[in-house]
Parts: C-alpha cells; sequence; structure tokens
C-alpha cells in the first residue's frame, strides 16, 4: 500500500474546508485554487475526499503542468515526485471535502489480508419475532494488513512529520493498488484504530519495524 502520513498541506494557506478531516465540511471551487505553503516540500501524491470533480491537474507553476489524477472514489492518488512550495490546481470539481498532498509512503504488506463491510445501524427483534430495521447508522469499509518489517526510516520520519494531524484523529488517504488483486476496492480513507499511539516492532539488525495496521473508513 501506499499511505499519506505527513500532509503538508495542513501548513499552508489553503481554504479551512479543505483542510478538516470531515469530508462533510466542503469547500466550493471554480475551476482552480492556489496553495501557498511554509517552505519547499517534496510531494508526489495527492489525497482527495468528496468531490464531484473527475480531473486534477497539479502545476508548481502558471505554466509547469506536474502531474494529472483522474478522481473516482476517495483516497490517495500519485504522480511524479516535484518539490515546491507553490502548487496551482486546476479541476473540474464545484466542490471538494478535503485536499491533502506530501509523500506517499510505499509500506509493502504480507500475503494475508482481512477486508469487512460494517454497519452501525441498530435493528431490533419485537417480542413477537418481527424484524425491526435499524434506522440512522452508516455504512463503511474495515482493512486489516500486516507489515512485517517493512518500515524503513523514510516511513518512520514520516509518520514522526505528521504526528500533529495524526494525533488529532485525520483519517489517512491510502493506495491500495498493489493489494487490489486481493481486495474489491482500491483505494480508501480511514483511520487506524490504534493511531493516537503508534507503536512498532524491530526484530532484525536493519532499521526495520512491523505494524499491523487496522483501518476503518471515514466520511
Amino acid at each position: 500500500m501506499k499511505i499519506l502520513f505527513n500532509d503538508v498541506l495542513q501548513k499552508s494557506d489553503m481554504a479551512y474546508n479543505l483542510k478538516t478531516s470531515s469530508l462533510a465540511e466542503i469547500e466550493e471551487i471554480r475551476n482552480e485554487f492556489v496553495i501557498h505553503l511554509d517552505k519547499e516540500y517534496q510531494i508526489d501524491s495527492i489525497g482527495i475526499g468528496n468531490t464531484d470533480g473527475t480531473v486534477f491537474s497539479i502545476y508548481s507553476s502558471v505554466s509547469v503542468l506536474e502531474g494529472e489524477v483522474y478522481f473516482d472514489i476517495n483516497g490517495l492518488y500519485t504522480f511524479k515526485p516535484i518539490v515546491t512550495s507553490y502548487l496551482l490546481v486546476h479541476t473540474d470539481a464545484t466542490y471538494i471535502g478535503r485536499f491533502a498532498a506530501g509523500i506517499g509512503i510505499r509500506i509493502p504488506t504480507s500475503v494475508q489480508k482481512s477486508f469487512g463491510y460494517n454497519s452501525t445501524a441498530a435493528p431490533r427483534t419485537t417480542l413477537s419475532g418481527q424484524q425491526i430495521q435499524g434506522l440512522g447508522g452508516y455504512n463503511f469499509k474495515t482493512l486489516t494488513l500486516d507489515s512485517r518489517y517493512k518500515l524503513d526510516e523514510t516511513a518512520i520520519s514520516e509518520i514522526s512529520n505528521g504526528m500533529s494531524s495524526i494525533g488529532k484523529g485525520y483519517p489517512f488517504f491510502i493506495d491500495l493498488t498493489d493489494e487490489s488483486y486481493k481486495l474489491p476496492f482500491y483505494r480508501l480513507y480511514a483511520t487506524e484504530t490504534n493511531q493516537l499511539a503508534l507503536s512498532f516492532e524491530s526484530g532484525v539488525k536493519n532499521f526495520l519495524y512491523s505494524r499491523k495496521w487496522n483501518f476503518e473508513e471515514k466520511f
């Protein structure tokens, strides 16, 4: 999988609604928007959530096209690496729930993968055995992936740099292209169930750590 640990756009002048973790807090867009970061960062991925747009063109200046991604579901999208403190985004979207950018860290995962479909609805059974459907609630996906000694210095550094957002419960943008041969979905916007206290294990001499990831889809 590829996962965005450090959303550098949290340190920019981007519109507040594009930074918030809730995808329901949308920002209306008219063809393009400009982002100024506090310094230069390496960027090779963007996270997009809750939009009616289909095409996002990324520029590092008014005339230099760096990448173009085609949105279909909430998650992480990658393109060639760039180093910049300025982004110009052209899009056909009229609104976006969250927009993120940074380095998409590739973390290989073990062959065993577990996913689930879940609901927060609360149906009940009457005394006469009638089933009453649950009102309200929402449906969401869960995913468990195991990374045995795959987290290197770059990954740990990005996690450390992103803890100011991770520790507030911000969901991760994830690209599951590498795992899609065994999964019915290939992108995800999700929290890790223990992300407020991330821990890692090492059992080899090299700087390589392990973690079992338990993701819950968010909106």
